[in-house]
């Protein structure tokens, strides 16, 4: 096996427009880099590449011309190229969420094209031959499922780390975990990776190690019922205690081989005009606006509101879903279009009781929340999905299938 490696800071030296929480005003400094992490496997001949922004989403107006690209040079398929992004509600704007009116700078979105051009072809180029090593941890006591504190939650942090098989020098750590970072709130205007970037920063500090991070299945998941302090502090803490439990990783048996991979695309259809939840409940959110004397009630009923009333304005929109399944030994690689609940995310581990299952969310064209069947309507997520009641469980089975397929 070889594996490639490169980090690269794109931090911006000027004030940009921040996406997240519909700020207005430019970033005012910077409270940690803003990075682009590649990771490229090559066994057997074949290659697989991971690359992931510190973004609140990435689409197809950056990945396809950074596919082509990697292509044109390398002769890599796209669907061997995995691109993604961590989340983090303060970095740039390079992108306009779907509920959001910021201001994307073609700049700063071409800039960002070649960056990630940069950073994938010279992890191609340091490819060099390498072991590695899977250990994982559960987190406790400082994030969890948001709408219920009980309720479903990833709390496994998964390390694999990769080493020169000559030298045993360590080229880089893949952390990934599944949580929000979403700490830093609107009030925040530093550019900042957030609580996965922070993670991302001691981890390296401590071990010495380059690093990289991604998220999982985080669509519901966050710290929100264990939060103490605001903003960087509790971002302090809440970073350090993590990297603290890290202390305490247990090593898996898993075998590194064997690479096969596969990906898929699905199409689904949404119309808020016809949506049968948006319909009943628009009138529904008008009547609590109007009766109830809870202000903080009329508050979170009119953001709900409007919602639902731009979801109905946009009239029919079409999604196209991609996953890539990349199964290396017993491991197994799965990315996900954007926030996956973890009901969602733990019906596809579940279904890999054979196999270790490390889940990417975030990548590929973001596609909003996936919320399944028996949650769809109770909380904040179906509000701005744009799956109907349905899709989400289709579009999951329809992974767990095609996964199923690639292990025959």
């Amino acid at each position: 096996m070889e594996v490639g490696y490169h980090k690269l800071d794109i931090t911006p030296t000027v004030p940009v427009h921040i996406a997240g929480y519909n700020r207005k005003e430019l970033s005012k400094g910077v409270l940690d880099p803003i990075e682009i992490n590649s990771l490229v496997i090559k066994e057997n001949n074949k290659i697989i590449i991971f690359s992931i922004l510190d973004s609140i989403i990435i689409e197809n107006s950056v990945i396809l011309p950074i596919k082509e690209a990697i292509f044109k040079e390398f002769g890599i398929p796209y669907e061997q190229i995995i691109i993604g992004c961590i989340h983090t509600h303060s970095a740039p704007a390079y992108f306009k969420p779907f509920f959001e009116n910021v201001y994307i700078d073609p700049k700063l979105q071409e800039n960002l094209i070649q960056s990630f051009i940069k950073s994938i072809s010279t992890a191609i180029n340091s490819l060099e031959e390498a072991t590695l090593s899977l250990k994982t941890t559960q987190i406790e006591g400082l994030y969890g499922n948001r709408n219920t504190r009980d309720g479903i939650a990833d709390k496994n942090i998964n390390i694999i780390t990769f080493m020169n098989s000559h030298s045993k020098k360590a080229i880089c750590s893949f952390i990934q975990m599944s949580c929000h970072p979403t700490i830093l709130n609107g009030s925040n205007f530093k550019l900042s990776a957030d609580l996965l970037g922070w993670i991302r920063q001691k981890y390296q500090l401590k071990t010495q190690i380059p690093c990289m991070i991604v998220n999982g299945y985080c669509g519901d998941v966050s710290t929100r019922f264990y939060r103490k302090l605001k903003g960087e502090e509790e971002l302090e803490r809440v970073s350090s205690s993590i990297v603290e439990q890290m202390n305490d990783l247990n090593l898996l048996d898993v075998k590194f081989n064997d690479l096969k991979c596969t990906s898929f695309k699905k199409e689904y259809t949404y119309n808020g005009q016809t949506d049968s939840f948006v319909q009943k409940e628009i009138p529904h959110l008008k009547e609590t606006i109007k009766d109830s004397s809870d202000e903080m009630k009329i508050a979170i009923s009119k953001q709900l509101l409007h919602n639902l009333e731009f979801k109905a304005s946009k009239g029919e929109m079409v999604l196209n879903l991609y996953s890539h399944i990349v199964k290396l030994g017993n491991v197994l690689f799965i990315s996900l279009p954007g926030d996956i609940t973890a009901a969602l995310g733990k019906r596809i581990v579940d279904h890999f009781n054979d196999y270790h299952v490390i889940i990417l969310g975030y990548c590929e064209n973001y596609s909003n929340y996936f919320v399944c069947k028996e949650d769809y309507g109770k909380y904040f997520e179906t509000y701005i999905s744009r799956l109907s009641k349905g899709n989400a469980d289709d579009f999951i089975q329809h992974v767990i299938d095609t996964a199923d397929d690639l292990l025959k």
